[in-house]
């Protein structure tokens, strides 16, 4: 967790929660069969973590909708980006292999957050979720943004029938498979949002199953049954 003048932000890892089996333990999800009463001690663990008086997550359907939200504003909303205004309201994104994109103006103190899978990030989520936070009074050129734990490149390999998805340079061939780089997609659309600030963590959720939650990976091994791990912004309070 990280603490940057007005923001605590943090992109969670898959422990110190309370979830069992496939779902072990910090499971943020209320939607991958993990049982209701434990994810909700997992997000009142992580709320109390960040500070926050409220935390807010989607019930996320891959698309490119953001919301505006606030201290009165309820969870499970579908969408799959959200920004504020409001002090001690964390927002959540909830991944499992997916880009979480975190997003901070200092000037304006407005905060956003995206889930960017292949289909959310094809349709205009981390663009939708900018131009939202302008509409609330940002400038692209004091945002700032960082790309959290996500399936790498050298992971993500996939079938010839999805290359016609992305232009040809976010391709590469390993070991004779084509391989799709979600993350300098997703980093190229900020850049062409005019935000010049991005940071980009360098862990690769499918090579580490063990610490982070990977639905590719489980897809290998569990069918596909696996948890969430979720990446939080929340605006300090000044109360």
């Amino acid at each position: 967790m990280k603490s940057f003048g007005d923001i605590v932000c943090s992109f969670f890892d898959r422990d110190s929660g309370f979830s069992e089996g496939l779902f072990s333990s910090l499971n943020c999800s209320k939607f991958v069969g993990d049982r209701i009463e434990s994810v909700e001690k997992n997000l009142k663990f992580v709320r109390e973590s960040v500070g926050a008086r409220k935390l807010i997550t989607l019930n996320q359907i891959h698309s490119a909708k953001c919301i505006v939200v606030d201290e009165k504003s309820e969870s499970d909303q579908e969408a799959d980006a959200l920004v504020t205004q409001s002090e001690s309201v964390a927002l959540g994104i909830l991944t499992a292999d997916c880009v979480p994109v975190l997003l901070f103006d200092p000037t304006k103190k407005i905060i956003g957050a995206a889930h960017a899978g292949w289909k959310g990030a094809k349709a205009g989520v981390v663009e939708s979720t900018v131009e939202k936070m302008v509409s609330l009074g940002s400038s692209c050129g004091d945002i700032v943004a960082a790309i959290g734990p996500c399936v790498h490149v050298e992971s993500y390999e996939v079938g010839e029938d999805f290359l016609s998805n992305f232009p040809v340079e976010y391709f590469t061939k390993i070991r004779d498979k084509d391989h799709f780089d979600i993350v300098k997609f997703c980093y190229n659309r900020l850049k062409e949002k005019g935000i010049s600030k991005i940071s980009v963590d360098e862990i690769d959720t499918y090579k580490n199953h063990e610490k982070y939650f990977s639905f590719r990976y489980a897809r290998q091994n569990s069918d596909g049954v696996c948890g969430r791990n979720i990446s939080v912004i929340c605006l300090k309070s000044t109360a």
